[in-house]
């Protein structure tokens, strides 16, 4: 069964029983820690559901590492048009910090763009397989 509301989606595997009539769900109560988090996820998710008739979004968090990919997959966008480091660093960060920092002795801000189109080459080199398990 596969609900689904705008952007956001829920995969439930239902056996033995017709999701179109009445379920009762039954889940083991204890698991294996490893996979503890994601079934209380699920309950939640389901929990939700139940409750108010839709997905709702505050049971799809913004995947944590989001933010850094936006930074590679942008810094990898603006290598790959030809922007030199610098033009990369002022289209992620601003020209004022670019400014401030691009100079400074410990070459932090530098470091940054360069890790992050280096990032960028090898996930689209092949290394995103790794980056999807």
């Amino acid at each position: 069964m596969l609900l689904r509301e705008n952007c956001r989606s829920l995969q439930i595997a239902v056996s033995g029983a017709s999701v179109l009539g009445r379920l009762r769900l039954y889940v083991d109560a204890i698991v294996q820690p490893q996979h503890f988090k994601f079934h209380v996820a699920a309950l939640q998710f389901l929990n939700d559901v139940n409750g108010c008739g839709r997905l709702s979004v505050a049971c799809f968090p913004p995947e944590h590492r989001g933010a850094r990919l936006r930074i590679v997959l942008q810094a990898l966008d603006g290598s790959l048009a030809g922007a030199s480091h610098q033009e990369v660093a002022i289209a992620l960060f601003g020209r004022c910090r670019v400014e401030e920092d691009w100079r400074h002795p410990g070459g932090h801000l530098r470091d940054q763009v360069r890790r992050a189109i280096q990032r960028g080459r090898y996930l689209m080199g092949g290394g995103y397989r790794q980056f999807l398990r």
